[in-house]
């Protein structure tokens, strides 16, 4: 089975640690076949300057690539440029204002934010203590991930129903599931992704991100998928796979997808 970790993090997000050296060790030592990094974009310029890189360090970022590239060449491993660039309320049309000649292989879309709430900062727990708030989240974030997925021109769905982080999870009404069919709709019309995150089994949630319910409706929809470690330590690189092929087999698939110059090739997991 050849496999691929396609989210993973670099110091220049501000919110990891380690060397990119190490975690393509890390990937190497796991036997993985594509290790793709895929840092936080800095646009919008200056939009959660504390967790992001600033578009000043964009061309560190290139270079960083560049020498991962470099250190890969034999190994067995092909190290996959990507980025991971976020819905921002209001200012959604500048998430893509990236230089024209950074090609890259893969780009992720994400929601980190409930319009000004930064949802998934452990700093923020009581936001969510609040009558009605996690209802309000929820309500949102879907909102805001179908109108990225309708406008967007990215290329995997990051950690799907990532609002449950801290256990709050929604109510799983019919509401609830007509949203994902049509999130998923939208992303089969453009070819996307989703990706299967293990992140989630490393916090309160205790869960894959998605739940199999949401994977499930995915698969109908005919969505590919792709899986991702969302490491910000070389040590969590691959984290979980095992478990991951596991949820996707139980949704009905048959292999994991990675992206060189922004088409899908598939994985097989046989």
């Amino acid at each position: 089975m050849k496999k691929a970790d396609l989210h993973t993090h670099t110091k220049l997000c501000n919110h990891a640690s380690g060397e990119p050296e190490e975690y393509l060790r890390k990937a190497i030592e796991s036997g993985f076949d594509y290790f793709g990094v895929a840092d936080h974009s800095p646009w919008p310029e200056n939009y959660d300057s504390l967790y992001r890189m600033n578009a000043q360090q964009f061309p560190e970022y290139c270079s960083i690539i560049r020498k991962l590239k470099e250190l890969a060449s034999g190994t067995g491993t092909e190290v996959l440029f990507g980025i991971e660039t976020d819905f921002v309320f209001q200012r959604d049309t500048e998430s893509f204002l990236t230089p024209e000649k950074a090609d890259f292989d893969y780009v992720i879309g994400s929601v980190h934010y409930a319009e000004s709430f930064a949802y998934d900062d452990p700093d923020l727990l009581d936001e969510w203590k609040k009558p009605g708030r996690a209802a309000e989240v929820w309500k949102i974030y879907l909102r805001d991930l179908l109108k990225y997925v309708e406008g967007g021109s990215f290329n995997i769905i990051a950690h799907p129903d990532l609002p449950k982080k801290f256990g709050y999870r929604p109510e799983e009404n019919k509401a609830f599931f007509e949203m994902w069919h049509r999130i998923f709709e939208a992303a089969a019309a453009k070819n996307m992704a989703v990706e299967i995150n293990t992140a989630g089994l490393a916090v309160p949630a205790k869960e894959i991100y998605p739940s199999p319910a949401i994977l499930k409706i995915a698969h109908e929809h005919g969505l590919l998928i792709t899986y991702g470690s969302d490491s910000h330590k070389p040590e969590q690189v691959g984290r979980y796979f095992d478990q991951a092929v596991e949820l996707a087999r139980s949704a009905g698939y048959k292999a994991f997808t990675a992206f060189r110059n922004r088409q899908p090739f598939e994985l097989p997991f046989d």
